[in-house]
């Protein structure tokens, strides 16, 4: 390699170097919006997809948020899942309390650090790493444990204290989960944050557990997906002479490539374009499908969910005519092979991808 050739390699190693460490430091940029650990588009072990098709399929509409609670967007008629939070911003933290005063139900499954779980619970529960035991058992009588005989769950992470707050399952001396009444609703705090996780969903009686906490039949689900970064983490947190020394470097290794490297053409992609996130959700729903080996079995349940919301969006009554339902489902943009399922014209794994389509465009958010 010739001199211009190692020189323009440096620099571009440095670039490169320089963008990892600080993509690393920014990934949690202060009081800057960032995704949850969890997704119901995610068909992975520790995605959210089984939940939110559990849910669904129990009569309860599932909307994913890609919101921060502090953005006011939640509604307090329905139930709110934060899965994974990290440490709750105190907006973030005051908007559920707020949410449940309201007559929210809000549950959090996960650690949101010390602040964010005393205005969640406005009490000085306290949430630990030490360890438990892996499965957790009712410490109390209470809707969200009716039937539960067992939870299986991480042994990682328990309740030091539960404050104020009633205690509802641990085992072995330790809490696992706590709830208190505020105002006229309820928070639900769970410390282990994958126990709803399509892993872990099929562990004892946690899915039972999902639908206790969801509420009765026929109420919203909302699965929160970002919040906000409290302050002082990410870039903050660094001295800002660090700063400015990361924009130099910047500025002199751009142009030490512009001075020894050759012109280049246009930019060519290091990896092939993603799907856009609406297609990947109804990939992961059909993929899930798929794996329950009856196709014709989960049409049946596509097609009502699909139908019901067709007839709410179009203010249709629920016995409306296949005509109306065909009317309603144009207008909402599905495509012939996605009306055909609703109408009941078509089977076998084509109609059930087709109809996961269709429910994914109708839980779009403001549908």
């Amino acid at each position: 390699m010739s001199r211009r050739g190692r020189i323009a390699a440096i620099a571009g190693v440095a670039l490169v170097s320089l963008g990892v460490l600080l993509a690393q430091i920014s990934g949690t940029g202060s009081s800057g919006k960032r995704s949850t650990q969890d997704s119901a588009a995610d068909a992975g072990p520790t995605g959210l997809l089984a939940l939110a098709v559990l849910l669904d399929s129990e009569g309860h509409e599932v909307e994913r948020v890609n919101e921060p609670p502090s953005d006011d967007g939640l509604d307090a008629d329905k139930s709110t899942f934060l899965l994974a939070p990290g440490d709750l911003t105190a907006a973030d933290a005051t908007a559920l309390n707020d949410l449940a005063a309201d007559g929210g139900r809000v549950i959090v499954a996960g650690d949101p650090g010390d602040e964010g779980l005393e205005r969640l619970l406005g009490s000085d529960a306290e949430i630990d790493g030490g360890g438990g035991p892996a499965r957790a058992f009712p410490l109390a009588l209470a809707p969200e444990t009716a039937g539960v005989a067992a939870i299986g769950q991480d042994d990682e992470t328990t309740f030091t204290a539960a404050g104020g707050a009633l205690p509802l399952l641990g085992a072995d001396g330790v809490v696992s989960a706590v709830a208190a009444d505020v105002g006229e609703g309820r928070v639900v705090v769970i410390a282990d944050d994958s126990i709803f996780q399509n892993s872990r969903l099929g562990l004892a009686d946690n899915a039972l557990l999902a639908l206790n906490l969801a509420g009765a039949e026929g109420r919203g689900v909302q699965l929160v997906e970002s919040v906000l970064t409290p302050p002082g983490s990410g870039l903050s947190a660094l001295p800002s002479a660090w700063g400015w020394a990361a924009l130099g470097l910047l500025v002199a290794a751009l142009a030490l490539a512009w001075a020894s490297g050759r012109r280049l053409g246009p930019v060519e992609h290091v990896s092939r374009p993603l799907p856009p996130p609406r297609k990947a959700y109804v990939d992961a729903i059909a993929g899930a499908l798929i794996r329950a080996r009856d196709p014709d079995g989960a049409v049946a349940p596509l097609r009502e969910v699909a139908r019901d919301r067709l007839a709410r969006r179009a203010g249709l009554p629920m016995d409306a005519s296949d005509a109306e339902i065909r009317a309603a489902a144009e207008g909402a943009g599905l495509d012939e092979a996605e009306i055909e399922v609703v109408l009941g014209g078509r089977s076998g794994e084509g109609a059930m991808l087709a109809g996961a389509g269709a429910v994914a465009k109708l839980s779009k958010r403001g549908s």
